[in-house]
């Protein structure tokens, strides 16, 4: 058994470093791009609920596009507004809360001041998708809230 053992380590022992030997570049996260149903209350929304600045704005009537960046610290969004986009609940027969649809589930974001947040996100009624929960393994909180076009986002203490 021990001399199968050694084999088996002695073949595998190769794939997993040729794995490893791929070099693939580093990648950092750079933007998170939300289509939304109208992006001046998206952009009123996102400046005055989370506090992030609004880098640029572009407008493309021929093509129904309405573009638009956002930034606070590294954390950048870009918000879209498309006359073709479909809402989920208009074509989607019995579509209710618990339908996933695949591709974007929700962005995240840590808070060193979680407290603080969550007494600005109340006074202001936004949208809690839940209760705060505490991680087990960490200690740390955290809550996914919902945009005005019910994009959750979750805040992570941290």
């Amino acid at each position: 058994m021990k001399i199968l053992i050694l084999i088996l380590g002695f073949i595998l022992i190769p794939f997993n470093s040729c794995a490893q030997q791929k070099n693939i570049p580093e990648l950092e996260a750079h933007f998170s791009a939300l289509i939304v149903k109208d992006i001046d209350a998206s952009l009123i929304w996102y400046t005055k609920m989370l506090g992030f600045n609004i880098m640029d704005n572009s407008e493309f009537p021929e093509i129904g596009l309405k573009q638009s960046n956002l930034q606070r610290g590294n954390s950048k969004i870009e918000l879209i507004e498309l006359n073709s986009a479909l809402k989920p609940t208009e074509v989607i027969p019995n579509y209710n809360s618990k339908t996933r649809l695949i591709g974007l589930f929700k962005i995240g974001f840590l808070v060193s001041e979680f407290d603080k947040l969550m007494d600005h996100l109340k006074e202001n009624d936004v949208n809690f998708h839940g209760n705060v929960v505490i991680n087990e393994a960490t200690g740390k909180r955290m809550v996914i809230i919902k945009d005005p076009d019910e994009n959750r986002i979750q805040i992570f203490e941290n």
